[in-house]
């Protein structure tokens, strides 16, 4: 059993949920939007891990990299906090990165994914939990299972939905995602927040702070 202790977020007030940006000397950015898919208590599927990489390596990748000219970009889904994030990397864009995010949802709803594309997806996916660690991960891994409280039960329940991943995940993924609100939080330059925030409204403004 892992060790009795008090939740964090009962130990600590945290701030309130706002679109926050930090203003640094550079000419690009790093476009980062998250929002909490899963509240604490609610199982996550496995299978949306499968759509989280899907898009990460299709859509992200070649919108954000690809037409965009980040450096990197894609999204991830935290099985355990049940939190998502898109991000990009060295990115010459800002608002334009933001917009891709809020796109995800409509690409989903029009996907059209052929069995040869799903296979893909879903042997990408189990290649990645059975990927190779070093000694150093594998103790990583292993005290974050124990301080989580995560069982070889509850490890091959998320393999086996991550193997049954079907067209319907990626539906369902959609509407979680559409029922959610994304934060950001962005480091880049005060030119690329002043262009952001004309072009957002009042209430989704990003609040920058000059470091």
């Amino acid at each position: 059993m892992p060790p009795t202790a008090t939740p964090w977020a009962e130990a600590v007030t945290l701030p309130e949920r706002v679109n926050e940006g930090y203003s640094i000397t550079t000419q690009v950015n790093y476009v980062a939007a998250g929002t909490q898919l899963f509240e604490p208590g609610q199982q996550m599927d496995g299978a949306f891990y499968t759509v989280a990489r899907y898009l990460s390596r299709g859509y992200l990748w070649d919108n954000v990299r690809v037409v965009g000219g980040a450096y990197g970009g894609g999204c991830s889904l935290n099985p355990t906090s049940g939190g998502f994030a898109f991000s990009s990397y060295r990115d010459p864009n800002l608002q334009g990165t933001l917009d891709i995010y809020a796109g995800t949802v409509k690409v989903l709803d029009e996907l059209e994914i052929d069995d040869a594309a799903l296979e893909q997806a879903i042997v990408g996916a189990a290649g990645d939990l059975d990927s190779p660690l070093t000694s150093q991960q594998k103790g990583a891994r292993a005290l974050t299972h124990y301080l989580t409280g995560t069982t070889d039960e509850i490890r091959q329940r998320y393999r086996d939905e991550v193997i049954g991943t079907t067209r319907e995940s990626f539906t369902k993924f959609a509407e979680r995602l559409r029922d959610a609100k994304l934060y950001t939080a962005v480091f880049g330059s005060k030119e690329a927040f002043a262009a952001a925030n004309e072009k957002r409204s009042e209430e989704s403004k990003i609040q920058v702070s000059q470091l």
